[in-house]
């Protein structure tokens, strides 16, 4: 699996057509663009009509639709409802704040299974082509045993989507040995526990782990590391925000490495940019979505 394979199987397909919840800025149409040019999505531009219009000449952008929206709510609300209608099958955040979009997504149920918990996956590939998914370093805060599960279980049926029919999930800690004073080794016991009855399943979960443990393999050798996953882990499950946040970045920023994010939990995925993001990574947000199809709740 690579981001080029992705965008070489999505050309083989009808592109599906994304609602871009506060369509402005240089740099977001410039994403778009290549995405339309490659044939890969369509677009309905949802905000200030005028501005919308504008940029979509400015770089030769043919929208399915133009929704004229005045502010961030009703941005939302229609960006939410043209999905509703079927004018979309994707939820692309454009110039908007990120709780304003989100509450107009959890507020339409019939989008938003009950019981479901939007949680964010980022995957990234480094320099020799090696895909890693790390979850959660968006969302969820501090989420307990349940949350997590959840958060696990989204990221394993994204890499489903992605190609991976059995993916590896290391559930991350600062070693691998469980730790009264250390909660997120309990955590990782406790979830390794559930795969291991049959609680979680459709993947393999080992923890708590070490990163090293996790994607060097020449770490778990040498270490004498016997479990289940050697340094070939898929997905990276972070304890808390903090934790998978600071991951994701230092491969970004530090490591070489460059990729995309989206969100999971509602019945549609969703492209959740950050100001920083660079034309390439938002593209490969929407490459990572438009591979997902529709759906993506555990």
């Amino acid at each position: 699996m690579s981001f080029a394979r992705l965008e070489a199987q999505l050309k083989g397909g009808l592109p599906q057509t994304i609602a871009v919840a506060g369509a402005e800025g240089d740099e977001l149409f410039q994403a778009l663009e290549r995405v339309e040019k490659k044939g890969l999505a369509r677009f309905v531009l949802v905000g200030e009509s005028e501005t919308a219009t504008a940029l979509a000449e400015r770089y030769g952008i043919d929208p399915v639709a133009v929704i004229s929206a005045g502010n961030e709510e009703e941005i939302a609300a229609r960006s939410v409802a043209a999905v509703k209608e079927g004018k979309a099958a994707l939820l692309m955040k454009g110039t908007l704040s990120t709780p304003t979009l989100l509450h107009a997504v959890v507020t339409e149920k019939s989008l938003f299974p009950k019981g479901q918990l939007l949680s964010h996956a980022l995957v990234v590939e480094s320099p020799e082509g090696r895909m890693l998914g790390i979850t959660d370093g968006g969302m969820n805060i501090r989420p307990d045993i349940e949350a997590k599960q959840t958060i696990l279980n989204s990221a394993v049926e994204l890499f489903h989507r992605l190609g991976v029919a059995n993916p590896k999930v290391a559930v991350l800690a600062a070693n691998e040995k469980v730790n009264s004073k250390m909660p997120e080794t309990l955590d990782a016991a406790q979830l390794k526990e559930r795969y291991q009855t049959g609680a979680i399943s459709g993947c393999i979960v080992d923890g708590p782990m070490a990163l090293d443990l996790a994607v060097v393999p020449r770490a778990a050798v040498l270490k004498g590391y016997q479990g289940a996953i050697k340094g070939d882990a898929d997905i990276l499950l972070t304890h808390d925000i903090a934790a998978g946040n600071h991951l994701g970045k230092s491969l970004l920023y530090l490591g070489g490495f460059h990729g995309g994010g989206i969100i999971l939990g509602a019945s549609y995925p969703i492209v959740l940019l950050s100001r920083s993001d660079t034309v390439r990574e938002k593209f490969l947000s929407m490459i990572l979505a438009l591979s997902c199809g529709k759906g993506t709740g555990a």
